[in-house]
């Protein structure tokens, strides 16, 4: 008996009065008729005869699994995040489950979702942490599932584990034909990962006085966001900054005083003192927080993570530039160690990696990892992991999140067939030349890309300008872009605001605004229009999926628009328009094929597409978007 068939037998013999408050859009394709309405967007249901009714909904939809990556369409979420909300209408915020992402799934599989991607799902530090909740990124323990997922509806079933709950998410995903994957953190860890207590050695440390005012070096004469290189290399570390930056760092407390670490090891052990509070007190060190790898970045450091040390010597190449007594440090050349490795691995941690790997997809059935910061690993390192889960899963999914679709050759290479790319980048100031630029260099790459309008990671697209009509153009835009693969984060199909994380593409300007990532927000799935929205972008992913074939890389070629529009063709057989005028309607003349030998197939806005055959000339509304398919194709 799997764990989903235990959960249901659990169900079907119990009888509980307890009922739940959701949003009436969680229901609207799982299709629960017995509930009470408790305002316009909310409904009241018994949750034992909600889950069962849900569970017998996701079996009858049953399919297979495509493991074909140029055809996938993921969806990110971020259960605590995605699925919170007032389940008991008492005006508190409950976090979301790792059983309540259940409620999305027949929602997921309208869309033509094919992989779920879960930002991670393990245990968290809540120390040095942003806001109120702690960042899941900021892992404590690999091998423990964040507990704040657990859900109440299976406290009454009997070793039923935290662990099986995450079985059930899978093997439920699994029968609707969905992967799943999740986020696999090996570049930075808590600055309290449970690991350094027998691993000191592992993590850099900096002297305690310096962490309030630790700062990433501003290399003077180098651009902003510009990658450490060779080049470069003598330039960084002559700066002032440098230099006073590379003061700062310690040896591990194992080396820095043996004496002392066996004495604070004893306390720990004997007494359940506090590591952390003890290094910090006794022996004036902590780890340092993490920053990012590229030079004058202006993103403010990560408070609540630290680097692992990959390597137990310095790369070569910065030896000639550090004084030999230099104890091990974090700079913009040691992060990125694809580029810049050492001679000696940290053979203890890379082969704790490989175990978390072979745990995570062992043991839960997964279909793939995303790596987070994984562009930076030595190549060794990533064919080593890579390797090891392909003992275990079949065509397994291997996401980059390598930024610029530039790297695509060396993605491919590296063993990678997805890579997050430059959409992100592209989409925060959308301009003519770069975006057919973008659009040509991604009909030639090796590799898929995210084609996303959002990352978790960056602002939310509503607001951008254009708001929630850029949001339906680039719906459309993004499921037919060449070697694309379609990339929802959770909220964007219901108009969400609030951002995640704003470390990409800023544009709050710094406020102090409250971020999934570290506070305990809920996604607005009741606001206005969020059905309309949601509707649309299945309609749109319908579409895509019902002419994915013809959406063949090497046929593409732009077509002669105008200033204000976007315009590209499969073969003259399908055709996508996007305006780029975000204020008025406009209309664009198409020189390249005949409007009347088409038919038009989806668009974003209402009825304000108008395809005029007479002078081949389409109209469209602010931001809008339309697809043609030619008539014999159709």
């Amino acid at each position: 008996m799997n764990k989903l068939e235990k959960l249901e037998e659990y169900l079907g013999a119990l009888h509980c009065d307890d009922v739940m408050c959701i949003p009436d859009i969680w229901n609207k394709y799982v299709g629960f008729e017995d509930y009470t309405r408790v305002c316009e967007q909310r409904i009241e249901v018994n949750t034992v005869k909600f889950y069962k009714f849900l569970i017998e909904k996701i079996r009858s939809m049953k399919d297979e699994i495509n493991t074909e990556i140029k055809d996938s369409q993921i969806y990110c979420a971020m259960p605590r995040y995605t699925m919170a909300w007032d389940i008991h209408n008492q005006g508190c915020l409950s976090n979301g489950t790792l059983i309540r992402m259940l409620i999305l799934l027949p929602m997921l599989k309208q869309m033509k979702i094919n992989v779920l991607y879960l930002l991670p799902i393990t245990e968290y530090s809540s120390r040095n942490k942003k806001g109120d909740m702690g960042s899941p990124f900021a892992i404590k323990d690999f091998y423990k599932l964040d507990p704040n997922l657990h859900d109440e509806l299976v406290d009454g079933l009997v070793d039923f584990t935290l662990n099986d709950e995450f079985h059930v998410l899978v093997e439920a995903s699994h029968i609707l034909g969905i992967r799943v994957v999740i986020d696999f953190i090996p570049r930075v860890t808590a600055r309290d990962c449970n690991l350094i207590k027998e691993h000191p050695d592992w993590v850099y440390w900096i002297k305690k006085d310096y962490e309030k005012d630790f700062l990433t070096p501003e290399i003077p004469g180098l651009n902003f966001f510009q990658e450490c290189t060779e080049d470069n290399l003598e330039q960084v570390y002559g700066a002032e900054s440098t230099k006073k930056h590379l003061k700062q760092f310690v040896l591990p407390p194992n080396e820095l005083d043996k004496d002392a670490w066996e004495k604070i090891l004893n306390e720990v052990d004997m007494q359940g003192a506090d590591l952390f509070e003890l290094l910090e007190e006794r022996m004036g060190i902590t780890t340092p927080p993490a920053h990012s790898d590229w030079i004058n970045d202006v993103q403010p450091i990560w408070t609540d993570i630290t680097f692992w040390k990959l390597f137990l010597d310095n790369n070569e190449k910065a030896k000639q530039y550090v004084d030999e007594n230099q104890p091990p440090y974090v700079m913009f050349d040691t992060i990125k160690a694809n580029k810049f490795p050492a001679k000696v691995p940290n053979q203890g941690l890379w082969d704790m990696f490989t175990d978390v790997l072979q745990y995570y997809a062992k043991e839960f059935n997964l279909d793939g990892f995303r790596f987070d910061i994984g562009h930076t690993l030595p190549k060794e390192l990533l064919e080593k992991l890579f390797d090891k889960v392909r003992e275990y899963v079949e065509n397994p999914i291997f996401i980059s999140e390598d930024l610029f679709n530039r790297n695509h050759e060396n993605a491919r290479k590296t063993g990678y067939n997805i890579m997050l790319g430059s959409s992100w980048k592209e989409v925060g100031d959308i301009r003519k030349e770069s975006y057919e630029k973008f659009i040509l260099e991604l009909s030639e790459m090796k590799i898929q890309a995210y084609a996303c309008a959002e990352t978790h990671d960056t602002p939310r697209i509503v607001t951008r300008k254009g708001g929630v009509n850029l949001a339906k153009g680039l719906a459309i835009v993004n499921n037919f872009l060449p070697n694309g693969v379609h990339f929802i984060l959770s909220g964007y199909e219901v108009n969400e605001k609030q951002p995640m994380n704003c470390g990409l593409a800023d544009n709050t300007k710094g406020a102090k605004i409250a971020k999934a990532f570290f506070n305990n927000i809920a996604i607005d799935w009741t606001g206005p229009n969020a059905c309309q929205m949601l509707d649309y972008v299945i309609k749109v992913n319908q579409m895509r999926y019902k002419y994915k074939d013809m959406i063949k890389p090497e046929t593409l070629k732009l077509l002669e628009v105008g200033e204000k529009c976007i315009g590209f063709t499969y073969e003259n057989k399908l055709s996508i328009f996007f305006s780029l005028d975000f204020e008025e309607p406009s209309k664009i003349h198409v020189d390249n094929i005949s409007l009347n030998e088409y038919d038009q197939i989806i668009q974003s806005g209402a009825e304000e597409v108008k395809v005029i055959v007479d002078n081949n000339t389409i109209q469209l509304p602010p931001a809008g978007a339309v697809v043609l398919v030619k008539k014999a194709d159709k």
